[in-house]
């Protein structure tokens, strides 16, 4: 039978100015069902940290995770990113795809910071298998096939609207004959 609970994670220590505190369902005095996990400091300010499903005290199921560098929202097994699920960081990249075991892996689009996009597989975080990368500074796309993060082989051409990328790649203009 669930029953509802609000126990202490984890104490304070010299390194962290704050405690993990649990409220929600448990079985057997462990997280169990759905719940919330909150930053309490030690100056009495909160901040959600977890809510989500839990499973025998693991996240497992669906949920969201703050943390200081992201905010990821999706799929977690034995408290790991797993499934499918999207990643927030602080410095504007984003990534949506699929997790496994807490790294980027199968199906996935990376948008980084400066706007470059990757659209393809990923295996243990890297880039690896067929994808698609856009250059958005030059407005090129880059077809190919990567492995460990680097492409192996790959075919550039202009995306449709190149002329207003920053630094669109340069061709001389033809002389016109008539």
């Amino acid at each position: 039978q669930l029953n509802f609970i609000k126990i202490l994670i984890r104490e304070p220590t010299k390194s962290k100015s704050y405690y993990l505190q649990y409220e929600g369902q448990s079985l057997s005095n462990k997280p169990h069902g759905f719940g919330v996990i909150s930053k309490i400091y030690k100056n009495g300010f909160s901040e959600k940290y977890y809510n989500g499903t839990f499973v025998f005290g693991k996240k497992q199921g669906f949920g969201g995770l703050w943390t200081n560098n992201y905010y990821y929202e999706g799929d977690f097994f034995a408290d790991k990113k797993h499934g499918f699920g999207r990643i927030w960081y602080k410095n504007g990249s984003f990534y949506q795809g699929n997790w496994k075991d807490g790294s980027y892996h199968g199906d996935g689009m990376i948008i980084k910071d400066n706007g470059n996009r990757y659209q393809g597989k990923f295996i243990q975080g890297r880039k690896h298998g067929d994808g698609i990368f856009y250059h958005l500074k030059t407005g090129q796309m880059q077809k190919g096939y990567w492995i460990n993060d680097t492409c192996a082989s790959s075919t550039i051409e202009d995306i449709y609207w190149r002329q207003s990328a920053l630094q669109p790649s340069p061709y001389p203009i033809p002389k016109l004959v008539i």
